[in-house]
């Protein structure tokens, strides 16, 4: 698993169709979104982190608990990011490990949102651009 930590001023994404060539979509909720001082987590599920995915989800929790603490910022994006890995997992295990991960982060307290899997989506990032605002981890079981 693959996440792109970024401390962000404003971040706004629009689902602008479904991907093609994927049969596993999920419920294009919410379709657009405006977000103010947050954190984004940019998120790929890799190849075998289905068979970890528990072990995985945790460790990455932690990181982003530790970024989000670090920055004082409480509120995550958890956006799928298929871009940080060529070694993806099937869309349907990445659905699965995608929505533990918001699930794992929302029991720690944090305000989390997760765009949809399986669309084609636009958006907007502005970097804080602090010495902390960016951060990439790879997680691995």
């Amino acid at each position: 698993m693959r996440l792109l930590l970024i401390h962000a001023s404003r971040f706004w994404w629009r689902i602008r169709g479904p991907a093609r060539g994927l049969a596993v979509k999920d419920d294009p909720e919410p379709e657009e979104a405006d977000l103010k001082d947050v954190v984004v987590c940019f998120t790929a599920v890799e190849k075998g982190d289905g068979v970890f995915h528990a072990e995985l989800v945790n460790k990455a929790k932690g990181e982003v608990l530790k970024f989000a603490e670090r920055i004082g910022c409480r509120r995550v994006v958890v956006y799928p990011y298929a871009h940080l890995s060529t070694e993806l997992a099937r869309p349907e295990t990445a659905l699965v490990v995608l929505k533990a991960f918001e699930e794992a982060l929302r029991a720690e307290g944090l305000v989390v949102i997760r765009s949809p899997f399986g669309y084609y989506k636009e958006f907007l990032l502005h970097c804080k651009g602090h010495p902390l605002s960016e951060a990439f981890r790879e997680i691995r079981p």
